[in-house]
């Protein structure tokens, strides 16, 4: 590839991911109490910033829902610590900026603790993309980059890369990539670092989130993967790293959740104080089978529901269930159809998608289903199936960029019936049919260009030339709706926030996209 086709796909890149990079929850001066993402940025700030398990700080008194130890008092965010624990590094350089370099000491919009902190999923997404590709040229499989990049960006994972930042889906997805590339570099090439490093990727996992249990099968799926494909000789359980490994692995992981939580916990349930389960679920009903018609009918609101379906808008997972059912034979097919069963059923549990973008629960099995398309890919299928995850890839990350662009994309701000007949907020049971209309309403556009960095770029350079004021009157002139209070507050955010930080963004950006371009191979 010559130089100047080499840097046309760069800036080609760096142009599309930009106009996934959305400013919205990013222009604040901090992530705010008291959502799911104020909890998991609760166990970065402890230990980024106070350096120890002491929440006092950040679960103040007005909070609404905490754990707490009924022994010793002890008090911690009901999120789990692994996204905390993985950021904690981005929000600590964020930290020392604010306070050594930033002439405002951190209390502006956008300050450097929040931007650092709101890059870690992004590079985090990234290297779980290059960890997937690695793997994937590592068991022989005819893999191209840029359509992989979209087919795992498409499983709707990356909303919460490039916009919801403080949510676990992306550090869930690192972590189980983690582990499937050394469980096949260690089972391929016997390696003894990856040996040591199996019980430790388990371990992330399991601190990023306590629930995905189907993890513990990942070295076994592995396992009779590589031997369809190669000979092993070597055995996990008589590998002394490994066991060693093992044994130091458990004592952290207690040592951690004792720190946080006053006692080690391995039920997810303690932290949430629930006791919901499927006993309980199947109890509503009248009788076996009218459960047994409802969780069909809820499976199929997943699979091809107008609420975010799978076959729509997470078309990895579609696929990998659909040619696993296809494929019923074999142990491997069986192990991996009980890791989507599992978080299937989280979802069953809970009877809505997440109160976010798409059914979130099942998304840290994006990794695993990648791994298992090109499997399938390899042994038994045409190029036909993969064409349409492609294609469909394609829809799915336009469903990300136009998420909550118009009224028919957005969630519900307030309590409505969704597509499991539920009464829950932040739902939109018609987001589908929604999705298609707003492709064809300019406000769509306008808004994603706007929150996009791509208009941030775009607006800061005007307001280098001109005043908001001016802006917003020369806007108008042209016809364009800009005299609204988020349009003008959105101006005076850009005005007052410094040029460097855009350029750090772009910087950070750039330096991906020239790393999957020229360097990733």
């Amino acid at each position: 590839m010559t130089n100047k086709k080499s840097l046309l796909r760069v800036l080609l890149l760096f142009l599309i991911v930009s106009l996934f990079f959305r400013i919205d929850f990013r222009f604040k001066n901090s992530v705010e109490c008291c959502s799911d993402d104020y909890d998991y940025y609760s166990h970065a700030a402890t230990v980024a910033i106070d350096a120890d398990f002491d929440y006092t700080n950040q679960l103040t008194s007005d909070h609404p829902y905490v754990y707490k130890n009924p022994k010793n008092g002890k008090i911690a965010p009901v999120g789990f610590p692994g996204s905390g624990l993985l950021s904690s590094p981005f929000l600590l350089i964020g930290n020392l900026i604010d306070k050594n370099l930033n002439t405002s000491s951190g209390n502006e919009v956008l300050n450097y603790k929040l931007l650092l902190y709101s890059l870690s999923p992004i590079f985090y997404f990234f290297v779980s993309f290059v960890l997937m590709y690695k793997s994937l040229l590592k068991l022989n499989f005819d893999v191209d980059k840029y359509k992989l990049l979209i087919i795992i960006s498409g499983s709707g994972v990356s909303y919460f890369a490039f916009e919801r930042f403080s949510m676990t889906h992306v550090y869930e997805m690192f972590s189980i990539s983690l582990l499937i590339w050394h469980c096949i570099r260690f089972y391929k090439d016997n390696s003894t670092l990856s040996a040591i490093l199996i019980p430790i990727s388990i371990a992330i996992g399991l601190l990023v989130r306590l629930s995905n249990i189907y993890i513990f099968l990942i070295p076994l799926i592995i396992k009779k993967l590589i031997n369809q494909q190669f000979q092993i000789t070597q055995d996990i359980r008589k590998t002394p790293s490994l066991l060693l490994s093992s044994i130091a692995t458990i004592i952290l992981y207690n040592t951690i959740s004792t720190n946080i939580y006053g006692n080690p916990v391995y039920n997810p349930q303690k932290v949430y104080g629930s006791n919901i389960s499927v006993g309980s679920i199947a109890g509503k009903d009248a009788s076996l089978l009218s459960f047994i018609v409802s969780k069909f009918q809820d499976i199929f609101t997943i699979l091809f529901g107008n609420e975010f379906g799978i076959f729509w808008v997470s078309p990895i997972i579609f696929m990998a269930l659909f040619l696993a059912l296809k494929n019923l034979k074999g142990w491997i097919n069986y192990l991996f159809i009980i890791c989507l069963l599992q978080n299937i059923a989280i979802v069953l549990i809970w009877q809505s998608t997440g109160a976010s973008y798409g059914f979130r629960y099942l998304y840290s099995l994006t990794p695993l289903c990648v791994v298992m398309f090109f499997l399938y890919r390899k042994n038994k299928l045409n190029d036909t199936y993969f064409n349409f995850l492609y294609v469909m890839s394609i829809f799915s990350n336009l469903s990300i960029l136009f998420f909550e662009t118009t009224e028919q994309t957005q969630l519900s701000m307030m309590e409505i019936r969704n597509s499991f007949g539920e009464i829950k907020n932040y739902s939109e049971p018609k987001y589908v049919t929604g999705l298609l209309q707003s492709f064809v309403e300019l406000e769509s556009y306008l808004i994603i260009f706007t929150t996009s960095l791509v208009g941030v770029i775009f607006f800061k350079l005007v307001l280098l030339l001109i005043d908001s004021v001016s802006t917003i009157e020369l806007l108008s002139k042209i016809g364009l709706p800009s005299n609204n209070e988020d349009f003008i507050l959105y101006l005076e955010n850009l005005e007052n926030m410094s040029s460097i930080k855009i350029v750090l963004i772009v910087v950070f950006l750039l330096l991906i996209s020239n790393f999957i371009v020229r360097k990733l191979d």
